[in-house]
């Protein structure tokens, strides 16, 4: 599965949003409604799935959904 699939999957499945549909990759992650507890599931899953580690220091840096995909991509790449 790629990584912006699997990202907006976990995305819908963990938010509280009504309109799940409206999660894209510029969605500002604040603005998802995510408690620190779906964070950290999502972010766990992500690293499961890709065999990747996002520090505390990268995740804080996350803007957007295209922020998260492009940190994992990177990592994948071995650019990081």
């Amino acid at each position: 599965m790629q990584v912006r699939d699997k990202t907006l999957q976990l995305l819908e499945q963990y938010t509280d949003k009504a309109d799940r549909s409206a999660i894209g990759m510029d969605s500002p992650i604040a603005e998802l409604e995510l408690d620190s507890l779906a964070m950290f599931e999502i972010v766990f899953e992500l690293e499961e799935c890709f065999e990747v580690e996002l520090d505390e220091v990268e995740l804080a840096e996350l803007k957007t959904v295209r922020d998260l995909v492009d940190r994992i991509g990177e990592k994948l790449a071995g650019t990081d």
